[in-house]
């Protein structure tokens, strides 16, 4: 009886430069994120004696970002991994989608908020926005990788209700949204930590990093 008859098949071993081509385009990704962060932070201050100034954590970020993605690289350069799966626009398609959608939701806040007097339009175009785009994004995961499409609605709608809703309120809804990427997602685990990360980016923007976010809606 030969020894591991059952065991599962290796890897295939991918030849030339790329052994690990999963690894080294996302590692190419994320430098090339990481680059254009630097990019468009290049006009932002830095340190100002020992205080933060608005430019230090995002340049800060995106070096580290830059950094882990050369470490990918070389992961793919170094060791043997799976071949690319068959690309689908499917993705991509879909997260556009969710683009598109903000704009006649734009034009249906304005609309509202004339209806309302004491609701600003911006605080209606972001409650309409992060319900409707969270909503498109479950409908899509049908069709859609629910991992990137469930993270692109998240950052999505942080951006959209981050400055009329607050921080805290943005950092949660969206943290919930990118926990529910994943299958195993479980609700008590996830309002907790979002919760924790919520408190986190609370005390470390406005206050650690002085940066002038509120935190709170304003109507």
């Amino acid at each position: 009886m030969s020894e591991g008859s059952g065991s599962a098949a290796p890897a295939p071993r991918s030849h030339g430069l790329i052994r690990s081509p999963r690894d080294f385009w996302g590692g190419i990704g994320l430098i090339a994120l990481a680059l254009f962060g630097i990019w468009a932070c290049s006009d932002l201050p830095g340190m100002r004696g020992f205080a933060f100034g608005p430019g230090t954590a995002p340049r800060m970020f995106a070096y580290v970002l830059l950094a882990l993605g050369a470490g990918i690289v070389l992961v793919g350069i170094l060791t043997d991994g799976a071949p690319l799966e068959q690309f689908t626009f499917a993705g991509p398609l879909s997260g556009s989608l969710l683009l598109l959608v903000l704009i006649p939701l734009n034009i249906f806040s304005v609309r509202i908020s004339h209806m309302l007097p004491n609701v600003a339009a911006d605080v209606v175009f972001a409650a309409a926005s992060g319900i409707a785009v969270v909503v498109l994004s479950l409908v899509l995961t049908r069709i859609a990788p629910r991992g990137p499409l469930l993270i692109t609605a998240a950052t999505i709608v942080f951006g959209v209700t981050v400055r009329p809703l607050g921080l805290v309120i943005a950092s949660f809804i969206s943290l919930v949204v990118s926990a529910y990427a994943t299958e195993e997602m479980r609700w008590v685990e996830t309002i907790i930590c979002a919760a924790v990360l919520t408190a986190f980016c609370a005390l470390l923007f406005p206050y650690g990093l002085n940066l002038p976010l509120q935190l709170w809606p304003r109507f």
